[in-house]
């Protein structure tokens, strides 16, 4: 240890502004030769004021040795700059708490941060907002409500007979309710409830439509299409069958022939095709409308 003190003391002969003063104060501290090392500490920092960690250091030893006065003017140079930057102590403080290690650490510099921005804060008026805080959520949300007088009445009866008469009961307002029922079928008729299936499960859908559309049929096509635009609710839907029914429009002008050329008869294939997917459409419903009311 001995040989490397001297080492660096020829270091700084030969070079005196080298920031090796720095280690070689700390070995002299370690060999308890604090004075030796608060005399090369105040050399070092009259050529390099910069050197926060220097003057730290210095100023832990002047407050060891109870070097007060010097120790103070040390601390003048350095409270300054920690009371003006407030948010150096606010970034500590979260770094210790988003790690989780020193809770009450980490509130300390918050404190010291809040110190420092407002110096009329005090650690007794902390303290006794956090107190207070903490004894009102304590306490009930709800006051206990005092139990009320019970009143006796008697009644000219009861009172010549010596009884009391009960509490009256509290009238309870009848709730009313309304129930609407479905018409019933006039007498003779059948109730297969048809309508509601046929409301459910009608067959003039737009997948019907369609159908008909590539079918050829594009009359009955434009038909369902205008019984769904009349019982569309948005905009956008109205809109996209609107511009269906455009379409299929111009198709159908375009394939009607002259009135002077003759109609074609309407092919009796085309006609069962067309029967045949309507049988076919009516059994996917009845298979749906079954599923469901099972």
């Amino acid at each position: 240890m001995t040989e490397k003190i001297e080492w660096y003391r020829e270091v700084l002969e030969i070079e005196p502004n080298s920031k090796v003063f720095f280690p070689l104060a700390r070995l002299l501290s370690e060999e308890k030769r604090i004075d030796e090392a608060m005399d090369v500490l105040e050399h070092g920092l009259e050529r390099h004021p910069e050197f926060l960690e220097a003057r730290l250091f210095f100023i832990e030893l002047l407050h060891k040795m109870d070097r007060n006065d010097t120790c103070a003017s040390q601390i003048a140079k350095l409270s300054k700059m920690f009371s003006t930057y407030a948010g150096f102590w606010q970034a500590w403080a979260a770094c210790l708490s988003s790690a989780g290690d020193s809770p009450d650490t980490s509130l300390a510099l918050r404190f010291l941060s809040v110190y420092f921005l407002n110096k009329s804060v005090s650690f007794h008026e902390v303290l006794d907002r956090g107190l207070t805080s903490m004894i009102d959520t304590t306490q009930p949300a709800v006051k206990p409500v005092a139990p009320q007088p019970r009143i006796i009445v008697k009644s000219a009866q009861a009172a010549s007979a010596g009884q009391v008469a009960p509490p009256p009961t509290p009238a309870v307002k009848p709730v009313q309710v309304t129930v609407t029922r479905q018409p019933s079928a006039p007498p003779g008729a059948e109730n297969t409830g048809a309508e509601n299936t046929e409301e459910h499960f009608s067959l003039r859908t737009r997948s019907m439509a369609e159908v008909l559309a590539e079918q050829g049929d594009i009359q009955g096509a434009l038909d369902i299409y205008h019984e769904l635009l009349a019982g569309a609710a948005s905009p956008g839907e109205k809109d996209d069958l609107q511009r269906r029914i455009t379409t299929l429009g111009t198709l159908l002008a375009n394939s009607r022939e002259p009135d002077t050329a003759p109609v074609s008869p309407i092919q009796p294939e085309s006609s069962a095709g067309k029967d045949k997917l309507i049988s076919m459409l009516e059994t996917l419903a009845e298979r749906v409308e079954a599923r469901a009311q099972s």
